[in-house]
């Protein structure tokens, strides 16, 4: 388990999360324009979700066109 910390508007969090995931995070926070080791704004919080949430719907949308071609055969 490593913890996966990040200050926003002055307070720090910290979470647990597992090896793999944490570093996951890490690297998509970072790539959002979060920094771990100082203060963000909660607008950058946001927008990180948001290009998750958006990539997510990505993903669905392409395993039903998946399944969908896999059925059609």
């Amino acid at each position: 388990m490593k913890n996966v910390a990040l200050t926003i508007s002055g307070k720090r969090y910290e979470i647990k999360l597992e090896d793999d995931f944490a570093a996951f995070v890490n690297e998509d926070l970072q790539a959002s324009g979060i920094n771990l080791y100082t203060d963000n704004q909660p607008d950058k919080l946001l927008k990180a979700y948001l290009r998750l949430a958006k990539q997510a719907t990505s993903y669905e949308h392409e395993i039903e066109l998946l399944i969908d071609t896999l059925e059609g055969l």
